[in-house]
């Protein structure tokens, strides 16, 4: 933020918002001086649109900041908010800048190369890497994954480069990033798209029992992480009544394998950094490098349903060979298995540059919960709905809904199966009623 005493400052003002377009954005506060005070200046409707024309007529990219008007004290200030640029660089009178503390810096000529390269080239994991793709890639996964998903056969080397063409993974004979983080041999053109598991010894980092370094193509790796995970969490068995015994894990499979998809396909591998796993005695986090994108809102991300994708050919593929289930609804998945396992809800933060999934260990002794009554016709152990409200008694619809992710009619429809099988009841008024397992 940078305060400025009054519009005499336009100059000054629009160079401020260039150096904030050009990097996180920022804000301008007309009206006050350096201590916060209020300035003695008089703003009119004349003055805001002079400004804005201003603005308008001496940056390029044009940039639209937001300019209201707002009582500070005995008068009035102006509030100029502008978000960063998608079209970067951003010059104000034929000059771009940066903001570096609380002032404004001319960029260099290699910094501004440097910044028109960054955002004009094409999105990373479509920019190709050097080194012969022969030389890089597991040809026995290419293989695998072509005929098993795609129904390809493969038997020579133009065979195969003329899959990675057909996938969008290869142009003009060289390999993406994003076919290399697919299909690499090992990670050695990109050795922070490695992947660190850990299990330490308490609820900290200071000693570990087990720890391991993934590298190679993803599609081969993911499933040896997870079984990194399952060695390094605890297992119990729910009696069903059945032949075969309920396995029930620590922390939910599915919404692990969800966490770590989701940090591998979408994590920003040009910030620095691996994926990592964490695993302690009561938690474990999944961390992702880069952060979340600009436009996702981290205090809205369990009801959002808005996909943002920062690799977007590798999650495509992902999608194709079903590693992705869906778009946008990931978040939501992970909640509604918590729930089912009785982990509570997974905890979304952004810690040193990382986007971290925190999943909480289940409760001990919940399989008592689950064990009484169990035998009158579960299905599929605690991953259900009867399950659910067995464990979380009471509950209306519009609560279950909201916990599991459900849409309100899914769920209206799987209850009324479940009341029709008299497996589940109502109990209580319409407006304090709740389920009950019956």
């Amino acid at each position: 933020m940078e305060l400025k005493k009054s519009l005499g400052e336009w100059k000054e003002i629009v160079i401020s918002l260039c150096a904030f377009a050009n990097q996180k954005g920022g804000r301008v506060i007309v009206g006050v001086n350096d201590k916060g005070e209020p300035a003695e200046s008089e703003i009119g409707k004349a003055s805001l649109e002079d400004l804005a024309n201003k603005i308008r007529n001496n940056t390029d990219p044009t940039l639209y900041p937001s300019i209201n008007m707002k009582s500070f004290g005995p008068g009035e200030i102006i509030e100029i908010e502008v978000a960063e640029s998608d079209y970067k660089p951003v010059f104000a009178f034929d000059r771009a800048y940066i903001r570096i503390g609380k002032t404004n810096q001319k960029l260099s000529n290699s910094e501004l190369r440097n910044l028109i390269r960054k955002y004009h080239l094409p999105e990373w994991d479509k920019q190709p890497v050097g080194a012969d793709w022969k030389e890089l890639t597991d040809h026995t996964l290419i293989k695998e994954v072509a005929a098993r998903h795609f129904k390809a056969k493969i038997a020579t080397g133009t065979d195969e480069k003329a899959f990675l063409e057909k996938t969008g993974l290869m142009a003009d004979g060289k390999i993406s990033n994003a076919g290399y983080l697919l299909f690499a041999k090992e990670f050695s053109e990109l050795p922070d798209a490695k992947i660190k598991a850990a299990r330490f010894k308490s609820d900290r980092m200071a000693e570990f029992i087990d720890a391991r370094e993934f590298s190679g193509g993803l599609i081969k790796i993911v499933p040896d992480v997870i079984d990194f995970i399952k060695k390094n969490i605890g297992l119990s068995y729910v009696i069903t009544g059945r032949a075969e015994r309920e396995e029930v894990w620590d922390y939910p499979l599915k919404a692990l394998r969800e966490a770590l998809i989701n940090a591998v396909c979408h994590r920003d591998y040009e910030s620095a950094g691996k994926v990592e796993i964490r695993i302690f005695d009561d938690r474990l986090e999944i961390w992702s490098p880069g952060g979340l994108p600009k436009e996702i809102d981290l205090s809205k991300i369990a009801e959002s349903e808005r996909s943002i994708t920062r690799n977007r050919l590798l999650a495509e593929f992902l999608y194709l060979i079903k590693y992705i289930e869906g778009w946008g609804t990931g978040f939501q998945r992970m909640i509604r298995e918590c729930a089912l396992n009785g982990n509570g809800k997974p905890v979304f933060t952004e810690k040193l540059g990382a986007f971290v999934i925190g999943f909480n260990k289940r409760a001990e002794g919940i399989n008592e919960g689950i064990n009484e009554g169990i035998n009158e016709g579960i299905n599929e152990g605690i991953n259900d709905l009867r399950g659910y409200i067995k464990n979380n008694p009471g509950k209306r619809a519009a609560e279950i809904s909201k916990t599991l992710g459900l849409p309100v009619k899914t769920l209206e429809r799987k209850i009324r199966k479940l009341k029709d099988e008299g497996k589940i009841r109502y109990e209580g008024s319409k407006k304090t009623g709740g389920y009950y397992a019956a």
